[in-house]
């Protein structure tokens, strides 16, 4: 499923690109929103890997606020 997240700390495409250079092999799908504020995340998770996505943002300094939608 897709899972929306509010993020912290993602500035630039820097950032993005450090998040999908860190994640995209592990997780598919990941989609950074640079044009929202406070900056957004999309990423196609299932159940099992929602805690692991969340605990590598954190690990690579963009830690997730909250989840604003799952579809």
């Amino acid at each position: 499923m897709k899972i929306r997240y509010l993020v912290e700390n993602i500035h630039c495409q820097k950032c993005a690109n450090t998040i999908l250079n860190s994640l995209s092999d592990e997780f598919a799908g990941i989609e950074i929103l640079l044009d929202k504020e406070p900056k957004e995340i999309v990423a196609e998770l299932t159940t099992e890997q929602e805690q692991k996505f969340k605990d590598e943002m954190s690990d690579i300094g963009y830690p997730i606020v909250k989840e604003l939608e799952r579809s």
